[in-house]
Order: structure tokens, then C-alpha cells, then sequence
């Protein structure tokens, strides 16, 4: 019996340790961190003047001493997810005015109140140095009906822990020159990777935020459909539509931040020994977090999410240096986060 027991203890530290070693991992969900404002207080905070004063976030540089990101291998099953549509009547699915594909060189969606524009939209919240700020995202099919897409810098500092969380998010999906036809969502949880959290690592910047129901028009799912997901499904993909609210790009002076812009492309494979995806597209600041989607049919207004904007190479004054667009692999990083928040 005694031998037994010490089996067992021995069985059980060895996984115990197994499950340590497991959170630890650079791709692991990070502790997340939960909303204790109220809704209305949430609103109220959220003038109007706040949110014209809310800047695209920079890209955080990489600590000092590291030259690229470390990743570990991904090791668990795909998951994957067709969109939704909305439960409500809305107008049909539409492309863009001109009814072409834009090539690297991004252009005005220019179709609001239909999919995909209204699963895609502007997060708002103030960064841990108290200053408002702003990103894209989408919405993504999830169990709760409520989550939203996006990258790690868009809800965390990088790096230093519990200290560098974002608050204050609101979403406002199907954002149009100060137009918000589906009203703000608050938030009620938010959550990235142990690689962000953590160390800053690119090859990990991804995030979700789950936000509430709203009174009147219940979850944000329903009302405004969702893009599917495929993680942990390769690098390489062709038809790759990303989307964003860039407020500047590439050699670009055209672009406000307060209207949905879209690429068109490829994407690759960083490196042999840099799992990150590459895809031309000239959008920047503002356009962070935004869905890269594959298969977007516009009969159905919803495709895959296969990546994000995330960063790029930039000059000193963060200027970008070539048209390249950078997002970290979603593979089991983006399994981690998606499971931790799509059930809050």
C-alpha cells in the first residue's frame, strides 16, 4: 500500500510539474485581467472629446539585448471555426464601392452597415500611462457571443507583468467618421499570451477582450455577426484580406484613422527558424489588431481568421521602412487565448 501511495505522489508531482511547465510557456494565456468599472461609469467616461483625443498605439520596441523573438514549438490540434451571421435582418453582404480587390497598396472598404464591416471595429482604452488610445479588431465566433480579436500591444504594454494592462476597452464595431451605428460595448475580461505578458515577444502578440451584452440589443454576435477562425493551420495563405483603421502607412498621407481600409494578398512564412507571417500591405498606426481574413466570401460577409496586424519594420521615429506587415503566427498562442476568453 505504501508503494502505492508513493506511485501515485510521484505520478501526481510529475504532472503537477508537466502542468507548471505548461502555464510557464511563452504561448500559454496570460492571468487576464477582469473589468471592475460598471457600464455606465464605462460610458460616461467615454466622451466624445476622450475619443477624438485617443491616439493609434505605437509599436513597443524589443527589450534591450534581444534581437528577434523567441517561440516555442506548437504542438497542439488546429481549431477551427466558420463566422456567423447576425440573428437580425441586415442589409446583404458588400465589397468595396469600386467592387475590386485591392492589391498591397490598401484602399477605402467603403460599404458600412453590412458584413464583414460590421464585425470589424475600433477598440478604445486608456494605456497604463493613463493616456487614451486605439486599435482594430473584429469579432470572432465564440461561445460567449462577445468576443472580439485583436493583438497583444492593443490590451498590454509588453513585458513587466500585471503592471502594463490597458483599461478601460470599449468597442465600436462598423466605426465611420465619428459614426457609431451599433453603439460602444464595454468590456468584461481581456487576456494575451505569456509571451506578450511577459517578455514582449512578438511572435506572441495576440489578444482577445470578451465584452457585455447590451440591454437593448443582447450579445454582440448576434447583432453583428463574427468572422470564423482556422489556428494552428500553417503560414502560407493565399486571398488574404486584412483590414484596419490606419491613421498613417507606407509613403501614405491619406489616411485619418477614422475609416475601414483593406489589403489584399499572400502570405509567407518568416523564416525557417521564425514561424511570424509576412503579407504586403501598406496600412500602419491605428490598423493594429485588425483581422487578416481568408476565404472572405462576400455572399456570406464572413471568412477565416488566419493572423492580425501586428508590427513591422520601423525607422527611429517609428516610421515603416518597407511595405511589409507583420503578424505572429496563430497557432497555439491564439488556441491559448481564444479558449481562455471566448467563455468568459
Amino acid at each position: 500500500m505504501l508503494v502505492t501511495l508513493l506511485a501515485v505522489s510521484g505520478m501526481s508531482a510529475a504532472l503537477s510539474t508537466q502542468a507548471s511547465a505548461a502555464e510557464k510557456k511563452p504561448s500559454a494565456s496570460a492571468t487576464g485581467v477582469v473589468n471592475s468599472a460598471s457600464t455606465k461609469s464605462l460610458l460616461d467616461f467615454w466622451t466624445d472629446e476622450r475619443m477624438r483625443a485617443a491616439t493609434p498605439e505605437p509599436l513597443p520596441a524589443l527589450p534591450a539585448g534581444k534581437q528577434a523573438p523567441e517561440q516555442v514549438e506548437n504542438v497542439l490540434p488546429g481549431l477551427a471555426s466558420e463566422g456567423s451571421l447576425p440573428t437580425r435582418k441586415v442589409s446583404g453582404p458588400t465589397g468595396p464601392k469600386a467592387g475590386l480587390l485591392a492589391g498591397s497598396r490598401a484602399e477605402r472598404w467603403g460599404r458600412q452597415g453590412s458584413m464583414p464591416a460590421i464585425t470589424i471595429g475600433k477598440i478604445y482604452y486608456t494605456r497604463n500611462n493613463g493616456t487614451p488610445g486605439y486599435c482594430s479588431g473584429s469579432v470572432i465566433n465564440g461561445s460567449n457571443k462577445n468576443t472580439v480579436w485583436t493583438a497583444g500591444h492593443c490590451i498590454h504594454a509588453g513585458g513587466g507583468g500585471a503592471a502594463n494592462w490597458f483599461r478601460d476597452f470599449v468597442f465600436v464595431p462598423d466605426a465611420d467618421n465619428g459614426r457609431e451605428p451599433w453603439g460602444r460595448w464595454t468590456w468584461r475580461y481581456a487576456n494575451t499570451t505569456n509571451g506578450w505578458f511577459n517578455d514582449r515577444n512578438w511572435s506572441y502578440d495576440i489578444a482577445a477582450i470578451a465584452f457585455n451584452p447590451q440591454s437593448q440589443r443582447g450579445n454582440l454576435q448576434d447583432w453583428v455577426g463574427s468572422q470564423g477562425y482556422k489556428f494552428n493551420q500553417g503560414q502560407a495563405w493565399t486571398g488574404i484580406n486584412a483590414f484596419g483603421f490606419p491613421q498613417d502607412g507606407f509613403n501614405r498621407t491619406d489616411m485619418t484613422g477614422n475609416d475601414l481600409w483593406y489589403c489584399f494578398g499572400n502570405t509567407t512564412r518568416a523564416g525557417a527558424f521564425d514561424d511570424r507571417m509576412h503579407m504586403n500591405c501598406d496600412m500602419f498606426h491605428g490598423s493594429s489588431g485588425g483581422p487578416w481574413l481568408q476565404d472572405l466570401q462576400l455572399s456570406r460577409g464572413w471568412g477565416y481568421i488566419i493572423g492580425a496586424n501586428s508590427h513591422r519594420d520601423v525607422d527611429g521615429n517609428q516610421n515603416p521602412v518597407n511595405i511589409v506587415y507583420k503578424s505572429p503566427y496563430h497557432g497555439d498562442g491564439a488556441i491559448n487565448v481564444y479558449n481562455d476568453v471566448s467563455v468568459r
